[in-house]
């Protein structure tokens, strides 16, 4: 083994909050999550959403909104078609993604959720909405894990999230992947299903 791989930290990835929204950690904490690290462009590299299946060259640009204590990230997610030559353009969702609030907490309480955030599309995108969080991260190793609640028209779903394609090594993501099935319950279960998402074919 390669002595980076032997040194390399834990992966540390966390169950989702509950319908309370009280973090699950410490590091998912308003206190703690790094709310400025976590803005740019993310690539998503491993998936269980269905609409991913279908499509490559996925990214999720986040970019600030609204400071804190309100904060909210704008929330611009683009694709092309599996099908389609890497010359054609770019799809493009774009909404607005704002930290929920954790009822009967305090705003520098550890028992407010730092990641756990409401999505609503713009334009023609208005009526749609959904819920998302952050159940781990590395921002030195770029790399993050978001869990996507249920919704009336979509599955509930994990994405894995990279700074660049080919940054984390296959060893590391299998890990990370690992790390997310051993976790058990809903999100445990969904991690079974990991598919990679394809870049720059």
């Amino acid at each position: 083994m390669a002595a980076a791989e032997a040194d390399a930290k834990p992966i540390a990835i966390h169950q989702p909050a509950g319908t309370h929204g009280v973090p699950t950690h410490p590091s998912l904490s308003k206190a703690e999550f790094p709310i400025a690290a976590f803005e740019g462009q993310w690539y998503v590299v491993q998936s269980t959403l269905g609409m991913w299946k279908t499509r490559k060259d996925v990214t999720i640009t986040y970019t600030p909104h609204t400071p804190p204590p309100h904060l909210a990230y704008n929330d611009h997610v683009q694709y092309r078609s599996s099908s389609s030559p890497a010359s054609k353009a770019l799809s493009s969702v774009v909404g607005v993604s704002r930290l929920l609030p954790t009822p009967g907490s305090g705003a520098a309480s550890s028992a407010e959720h730092g990641a756990h955030f409401a999505w609503r599309g713009s334009g023609l995108l208005i009526i749609a909405s959904s819920k998302w969080q952050v159940l781990g991260y590395d921002m030195q190793e770029g790399w993050a894990v978001t869990f996507f609640e249920k919704t009336l028209f979509t599955p509930a779903g994990l994405d894995v999230y990279v700074r660049q394609p080919g940054a984390v090594s296959k060893e590391r993501m299998d890990e990370i992947i690992r790390s997310v099935q051993a976790l058990g319950g809903e999100a445990g279960k969904l991690a079974e299903s990991f598919f990679e998402v394809k870049h720059g074919v």
